[in-house]
């Protein structure tokens, strides 16, 4: 196989579409001449969504730091602001609703909490259970972070028609449902 093109320009993941598809079907192609087990739509699905991955959290990384937060404190701050009537949850509900181990939901709920945005209180019909409750102040952090957030992506999706929506959205759940299904019902 010949070496790559060293003068050919590096394809970022905010590179324009038509670019970005050409450079992940030439590395189709490169690769099939190392080995003749490749899929070409194979690799450049999942090329795009790794872009895709890439730019999505730029987006979410620059629209919370303006409120201090990362994407895992976002998401707890936002599970427990809708969660009423008291915005309440146990630390295990949260963790496994943001996906977070065990150790990774205390160090949030620690930072959350010393900032006076999430405080602990003992759930009235179980004296043993410590739920997370958030404050008037997390809510009106959690509000106008989310409102930020979902205004900046709405402006990426303002250019996407219904129709195309509708289809994303419907591919997107498949995709989620092939790589979440175990490989034996495949």
């Amino acid at each position: 196989m010949p070496d790559a093109d060293v003068d050919e320009p590096l394809v970022t993941p905010s590179a324009g579409h038509a670019e970005l598809v050409r450079f992940l079907e030439r590395s189709a192609t490169a690769w099939a001449a190392v080995t003749d087990d490749i899929d070409r739509d194979t690799l450049v699905i999942f090329g795009l969504l790794e872009a895709t991955a890439r730019i999505w959290q730029s987006v979410h990384s620059e629209t919370l730091a303006r409120f201090d937060l990362n994407l895992a404190e976002w998401t707890t701050l936002g599970m427990l602001r809708i969660s009423p009537p008291a915005f309440r949850r146990s630390p295990t509900e949260l963790r496994r609703l943001v996906g977070h181990t065990s150790a990774g939901m205390t160090r949030i709920l620690a930072k959350l909490g010393d900032a006076g945005l999430v405080r602990r209180a003992t759930e009235p019909a179980d004296g043993r259970r410590h739920d997370v409750i958030l404050t008037r102040r997390g809510r009106t952090l959690a509000e106008e972070s989310f409102g930020a957030l979902h205004a900046t992506e709405r402006e990426l999706l303002r250019p996407v028609d219904a129709p195309a929506r509708a289809g994303l959205i419907h591919t997107l759940d498949e995709l989620r449902g092939a790589l979440r299904s175990d490989p034996q019902d495949r």
